[in-house]
């Protein structure tokens, strides 16, 4: 069953073109984990896989331009600095969201931590690959197929991350100031805590707009909602759905 997870990663959002690209760089393994702890080494492993494979399929678009197009070099490079710290942003937000409760104002804590943020990445690697592969292949059919099927799941994941943080942000306005430590698994947030935590829940549901407006400066001929599809294609990495039910365990 953890193996079949794994492998159900990519395709829980992406489209069938970016998990075939990610399957055919980094194929899930086929080995059957014996707990929790190996399942999860193979997730890190598969993640730190699709990390390489998108950086390599950036470099044929990067390498071309760096005396070509020095200007576009640099735009390039900078831009996907911000990506990858936004990806980071978002993908650990995606993760403490299943541990953070705003019905009760708790966070907890189990042996499942870290899962959730590793799927993110491999997603957002998965789709940031096949796009730099694509482009550097100069078939922007590939692309724009791929973007009509994110942007058929953004509307529904872009409302569940909205109506999270309104249910962070009213938890918020109600937490104490102090909260004492203690060593149980379950405790209360801070004001302190939750402002900590709903900054970067808004720095992942803003990031992907002037990503997606700085990458669209440099697509060729570029159509009038290309900023917007790629919103969505960014948006569709982040899945708030379970953590609007009750908090993850294990």
């Amino acid at each position: 069953m953890l193996s079949l997870t794994l492998a159900l990663v990519l395709s829980a959002t992406n489209p069938p073109s970016v998990e075939a690209w990610a399957n055919k760089a980094c194929p899930a393994p086929k080995k059957e984990p014996d707990s929790n702890v190996e399942f999860k080494a193979q997730q890190g492993a598969r993640s730190e896989c699709l990390k390489k494979a998108m950086n390599k399929a950036l470099d044929k678009v990067l390498l071309p331009l760096k005396k070509s197009e020095p200007a576009q070099f640099k735009e390039w490079m900078g831009l996907q600095a911000d990506y990858n710290r936004w990806m980071a942003d978002a993908c650990a937000a995606v993760e403490e969201a299943n541990w953070v409760d705003p019905s009760t104002g708790e966070r907890s804590m189990g042996t499942g931590y870290g899962s959730s943020e590793q799927e993110c990445l491999q997603r957002q690697y998965a789709w940031r690959g096949f796009y730099a592969d694509a482009w550097a292949r100069g078939d922007w059919k590939a692309i724009s197929t791929a973007l009509d099927a994110y942007a058929k799941l953004a509307p529904g994941l872009q409302e569940k991350l909205s109506q999270y943080q309104k249910q962070a942000q009213a938890t918020a306005a109600s937490a104490p100031a102090h909260v004492q430590e203690t060593g149980d698994v379950t405790r209360k947030l801070s004001k302190d805590d939750w402002k900590a935590y709903n900054d970067r829940l808004e720095r992942a549901a803003s990031g992907p707009r002037p990503i997606s407006e700085r990458q669209c400066t440099l697509v060729p001929k570029a159509a009038p909602a290309c900023a917007e599809s790629l919103r969505a294609s960014l948006m569709s990495q982040m899945d708030f759905s379970d953590a609007l039910g009750a908090p993850g365990g294990g």
